[in-house]
């Protein structure tokens, strides 16, 4: 249960948490941020956030450490550091990722001619957050597709749904697939999605309807979370192996494009990374 306090200087009333150390660090973290660019001295920032200097010293150098508070080097003011500005970005760009991505869609709908879609889980369903029908006559609408009363069906049988699945942690997988039926090969399935990994794509032969195909690429965050789907439908009746490599290296790369807005890292940095 959360607790309260007032505080009487601004007569608010402050919520507090159950872990001190917690409440403690929000306490600083917002006296440093109202000190604004000039920074905060070591004194000031803890009488505002009322901590002893010792305290307030270990926590700020913890902060630090995480990039979450900065000090400037000509006075050793406090002010708050890159990582609160990376983190801010994110949130701003995924909590708007239709919008960030629109430019990108577009140019993957003008180049492939072709129904374009992102795609993002939301409790274990495959959501589109946005759509671009194809000019084409013969053409794939997702939006007007009757959808499944089963969440893990469309999951396991649209290129979207793969990589989707395919990027969560294994605990939420685990968790989606315990709603998939008795007759499925949960051994197969994890072969399958192991494979979307290592490719970074995912394709769809006519596995949920009939004369649609489709291929989908991760969109990854700066952690390296997928977040979304990036999908291109086309009819059966285009389908080739020249037609499908061509969409699919458009794909992958309009997915690489959005995901190194969102802040993750290029195939070259990966490569660069002594973790890889």
């Amino acid at each position: 249960m959360m607790n309260t306090k007032r505080d009487e200087s601004t007569d608010t009333i402050v919520a507090k948490s159950p872990i001190q150390s917690i409440d403690r660090t929000v306490a600083l973290l917002e006296a440093v941020a109202a000190a604004g660019p000039a920074g905060a001295s070591l004194s000031s920032v803890t009488t505002t956030a009322g901590l002893h200097a010792s305290t307030g010293r270990t926590l700020l150098t913890a902060l630090m450490m995480h990039g979450l508070v900065a000090q400037i080097d000509s006075t050793r003011r406090y002010v708050l550091g890159p990582r609160f500005f990376e983190l801010n970005r994110t949130y701003t760009l995924q909590n708007d990722l239709g919008a960030v991505a629109a430019p990108i869609l577009r140019g993957l709908w003008e180049h492939s001619d072709e129904t374009v879609h992102l795609a993002t889980l939301q409790h274990g369903r495959r959501v589109d957050i946005a759509v671009l029908v194809s000019p084409q006559l013969l053409n794939i609408n997702p939006s007007a597709m009757r959808a499944s009363a089963s969440p893990i069906h469309p999951l396991l049988h649209t290129a979207a749904g793969k990589v989707l699945l395919a990027g969560v942690p294994e605990t939420e997988r685990d968790r989606i697939l315990a709603s998939a039926s008795a007759d499925a090969d949960r051994a197969e399935i994890d072969l399958e999605l192991t494979a979307v990994l290592r490719a970074g794509f995912a394709t769809n032969h006519e596995e949920e309807v009939a004369g649609v195909c489709g291929i989908a690429a991760p969109v990854l965050d700066h952690s390296g979370r997928t977040v979304a789907a990036m999908c291109v439908g086309y009819p059966t009746a285009r389908q080739s192996d020249d037609y499908e490599a061509r969409l699919r290296v458009a794909t992958v790369a309009a997915a690489a494009e959005l995901s190194r807005m969102l802040g993750a890292a290029s195939s070259a940095e990966k490569d660069e990374s002594p973790d890889a």
